[in-house]
């Protein structure tokens, strides 16, 4: 676990996993859910990516004989023509390479329809419903992606709740800028001190290391302005009137600060 403000350099090993899209193949009976799906696939393309969405387990057969690979299966429970556990069986006989995991997505009115379906699916993972949509996506990604492409989308899931409660704008580029330093911050085999850590970022996004300084100056500012608890504590505890507005290097230690302690479990 790393720290900033540390005169060591960036060693050169620093690199956040490559991460790609979960592909998963939606199936499911309603319009109306079909239609839920593509909408907020579309808005959460960089983690789960929708390679197709079919109505029946006829069209989920053809898309799968045809050379579709995705790496989950999203499964309505009441799928028809054919129904779900003929569909899963025939699955089975086909020696998918690689071989998708099986979400099944199941209604439950009553606990015995909760038993049923734990007994019927026991061998695939299973959501009964009503569910949330982020709850369902964050499991189709976990399905579909290595350990470590797991950790690194809870760690930025984690980086996004810290600035989140610290007032950053999510619509500043400095708020992307934090993220990544955080990012590497984390994974960085040594501490690192912030101009680092901002010569890092702009070395990555192609960009002069000024324009990074810049935004984040920016969004420093902006949370000052916003004057969330979080920010104002920080800024007691770095000896700055509450309302003050944080440096670079005093905002990103005590960022970094609170994101350790949050994301522990997967440290």
């Amino acid at each position: 676990m790393a720290v900033l403000l540390n005169e060591r350099p960036l060693h050169e090993k620093t690199a956040l996993p490559k991460t790609t899209a979960v592909t998963a193949l939606f199936a499911f009976n309603a319009k109306l859910d079909r239609d839920t799906m593509k909408l907020f696939a579309k808005t959460h393309g960089a983690e789960v990516s929708a390679a197709a969405v079919a109505a029946t387990g006829q069209e989920v057969l053809e898309l799968l004989h045809g050379g579709l690979r995705p790496r989950v299966l999203v499964l309505d429970a009441l799928l028809t023509k054919p129904s779900v556990t003929s569909l899963l069986q025939e699955i089975s006989t086909m020696h998918l390479d690689p071989e998708p995991a099986v979400l099944v997505v199941v209604p439950v009115p009553e606990e015995t329809a909760a038993r049923k379906a734990l007994r019927l699916f026991s061998q695939y993972q299973i959501m009964l419903r009503p569910y949330g949509m982020k709850s369902l996506f964050d499991e189709i990604y976990r399905m579909g992606s290595t350990d470590d492409e797991h950790r690194l989308y809870h760690l930025r899931g984690c980086c996004d709740a810290v600035l989140d409660d610290y007032g950053a704008p999510a619509t500043l580029s400095g708020y992307h800028y934090a993220e990544r330093m955080l990012l590497y911050a984390l994974y960085a085999d040594h501490p690192q001190q912030i101009g680092v850590l901002q010569q890092y970022v702009a070395a990555e996004e192609g960009i002069e290391l000024g324009t990074v300084t810049s935004a984040m100056n920016r969004l420093s500012q902006k949370m000052s302005k916003r004057g969330m608890e979080p920010y104002r504590a920080l800024c007691r505890r770095c000896g700055r009137p509450e309302d003050g507005v944080l440096s670079n290097g005093q905002l990103m230690a005590g960022l970094l600060q609170e994101l350790c302690s949050r994301a522990e479990p997967y440290l």
